[in-house]
């Protein structure tokens, strides 16, 4: 029997290779929220959220995910990805809720001339879906 986390995982790779963000928000908590180096605040609410990860993966290029963790309710996603020309590496962490769906991601990036990339391509993406 498929764990959880792993039944989780299964959908997300869909999703994020396909850019499918209905199959996206079926594993998406109501709650969920999103804290991310590229905002001062967390986002807040399954809408939020969403529109973030659709802005970001329309965004990042040649996205790859090198590893996987998983710990309980608890999964961390490394990854590689570029924005602009910029190369970078990150993890996705993840808090599953009781039902197996997205309750909280952080995500880490680095070097700091990415993160500023991602950051100025999703300020630019993020004004154009909320006008």
């Amino acid at each position: 029997m498929m764990s959880k986390a792993q039944a989780f995982l299964e959908t997300w790779h869909k999703a994020v290779k396909q850019s499918d963000m209905d199959i996206l928000s079926s594993i998406v908590a109501e709650d969920a929220s999103l804290l991310s180096p590229a905002f001062w605040k967390p986002r807040q609410g399954k809408d939020k959220v969403l529109m973030v990860l659709a802005a970001v993966t329309d965004t990042f290029e040649d996205l790859t995910y090198t590893k996987e963790w998983i710990d309980g309710d608890e999964l961390i996603l490394e990854f590689t990805t570029s924005v602009g020309g910029k190369q970078m590496k990150g993890i996705d962490r993840i808090t599953l809720d009781e039902n197996g769906k997205l309750k909280e991601i952080e995500v880490l990036i680095r070097p700091m001339n990415g993160l500023m990339a991602l950051a100025a391509a999703l300020d630019d993406k993020l004004k154009a879906l909320m006008a």
